[in-house]
């Protein structure tokens, strides 16, 4: 079993208990029974309103990790929490952000380097899912399983994204749009082994191997 597949067990097995005890809506991830539920667990847990972008409670071993006072988060809470994510591991939230925005299913990885209470960066690895809907189906509650990663993170999808040329990100978008090499070639004025070594690089610099994992991305990310 890898890590996230660890974390997807958890993330599901805690999902399951709050199901079962009938307190999935916002209200209740502000009560007790709630936080006795995602207390029980070990890894460190996060709950998001991720309509508004902002936590809304951690269970105890998050709460350590990060020496709060208080599982509940409000008002400057949210300033301080914002502040425990590291620069350099910021692109998860928008990760985050296009995840939910688009309404995926199933699980997202993540990856973070958070700020430890005593003042050390710590690198962390985590799943989230939707876990409460709002009126129109959209995500409206998301909860974070996470966990100390062993050594450092490896770049993420958005990261990889990132490394793209203006060229490669035209060849991309124009392959996903369906084009040929050869029609892609015409319509830039450049050679068709120019486009097959563009293309060469995207799939490597994105460690992908289809067009259609491409088209995955450029959806997730409203890349044009």
């Amino acid at each position: 079993m890898n890590d996230y597949q660890e974390l997807y067990q958890e993330l599901d097995r805690v999902y399951t208990e709050l199901l079962k005890s009938n307190v999935l809506n916002l209200d209740a991830c502000r009560q007790q029974p709630f936080l006795n539920i995602i207390n029980q667990s070990d890894y460190y847990i996060t709950v998001h309103d991720v309509e508004f972008f902002r936590p809304i409670c951690i269970n105890e071993p998050m709460r350590r990790f990060y020496g709060f006072e208080q599982s509940i988060l409000t008002g400057w809470d949210h300033f301080y929490y914002l502040k425990t994510i590291h620069t350099s591991t910021y692109h998860t939230l928008i990760e985050s952000m296009a995840f939910f925005r688009k309404n995926r299913p199933g699980h997202l990885d993540l990856k973070y380097k958070l700020r430890h209470g005593q003042g050390e960066w710590k690198h962390t690895i985590g799943s989230t899912t939707t876990i409460i809907r709002n009126g129109s189906g959209q995500p409206k509650v998301a909860l974070t399983v996470m966990k100390e990663a062993a050594g450092e993170l490896r770049p993420s999808a958005y990261e990889n994204f990132s490394t793209l040329t203006h060229r490669e990100r035209e060849i991309l978008t124009l392959l996903v749009g369906g084009l040929s090499k050869k029609e892609i070639a015409g319509k830039l004025f450049i050679s068709p082994g120019t486009v097959v070594t563009h293309t060469k690089n995207i799939y490597k610099k994105l460690h992908v191997r289809k067009v259609s994992e491409l088209a995955q991305l450029v959806d997730l990310f409203d890349v044009n």
